[in-house]
């Protein structure tokens, strides 16, 4: 007998212990808030991303979300934060409601900047001769519209790095060199990816003729000549139409003139030629006077 109340008291002590700790777990449970994630995603937002936020919590609880900006509330009351309604720069916070009462506040976070992308780019003139000034025409693409987007430029010329910055002068080229141009696209804070530009050949520059003055002694005439080529080529000359005896020496025009009985004119055409093939000509007139000539 005494050992069965002995066994009933064990068991109503058990059932009384296991009884109060479920109702305390029980009750615990009742009035928590369990937030699974509740962060940014991503956590460092750009001006193209979309921001997230996944306020998991155990169901039957009423959440709101309410997003910020700079500290004024915005009209969106969805999960997810659309780059519409930021630029760079902006703080953003979210506040998380449940039941009406606040529980949380994500953030604050501030938008971060977006570099710049090279849409094309290419090197201008693009058939350039010696002395002319090259540049660079291109269009970036830029969410952050209020940037200032400049470029940044490596010259090559002949596969090797001439110059770096956004103009090459055309004192630093000459024909057949082979000009390229890495790029990269800078909006103040960062460089976006390098691009390369198309290979550009200079062209060659035709020379130059400058016929002097006309010099006599006694009945010989000659001209000095003057020959220029901006690339620096040898140049031949040659006279394609001139009076019978007139010849070149050098880079001087030399007749000796024949005795003549009234006023004549004579054509007198030179030709350059480079060591390029580039050709150019002068022609002029020669006027002797009767009286002058004897």
């Amino acid at each position: 007998m005494e050992r069965r109340r002995s066994r009933l008291i064990f068991w109503v002590v058990l059932l009384l212990i296991f009884g109060c700790g479920g109702e305390k777990e029980s009750s615990s449970k009742a009035g928590a808030v369990d937030f699974v994630s509740s962060e940014f995603t991503p956590s460092n937002p750009r001006t193209t991303d979309p921001i997230t936020i996944d306020p998991a919590l155990i169901s039957g609880e009423k959440v709101e979300l309410k997003w910020m900006i700079n500290g004024v509330l915005q009209g969106v009351e969805k999960a997810e934060l659309s780059p519409q309604y930021f630029v760079k720069r902006d703080t953003v916070m979210c506040v998380v409601l449940v039941n009406g009462k606040e529980e949380k506040k994500v953030g604050p976070v501030v938008i971060a900047n977006t570099k710049p992308e090279i849409v094309w780019v290419r090197v201008e003139p693009s058939e350039p001769h010696h002395g002319d000034e090259l540049s660079l025409e291109g269009d970036v693409r830029d969410p952050d519209e209020n940037d200032d987007i400049s470029f940044i430029a490596d010259w090559f010329i002949n596969g090797k790095l001439a110059f770096s910055g956004e103009r090459l002068s055309g004192d630093k080229i000459k024909a057949g060199d082979e000009i390229y141009v890495e790029v990269e696209p800078f909006d103040g804070d960062e460089r976006g990816v390098k691009v390369g530009t198309a290979k550009i050949s200079v062209q060659n520059s035709i020379p130059g003729i400058l016929v002097g003055s006309l010099q006599t002694k006694e009945r010989v005439v000659y001209y000095e000549i003057e020959i220029t080529d901006p690339d620096g080529d040898n140049v031949d000359l040659t006279l394609e139409q001139s009076p019978p005896g007139m010849r070149l020496e050098g880079n001087s025009l030399i007749w000796e003139t024949p005795e003549i009985d009234k006023d004549t004119s004579f054509l007198v055409n030179i030709k350059a030629r480079d060591e390029r093939g580039g050709e150019s000509s002068n022609s002029f007139s020669l006027d002797l006077k009767k009286g002058e000539m004897q």
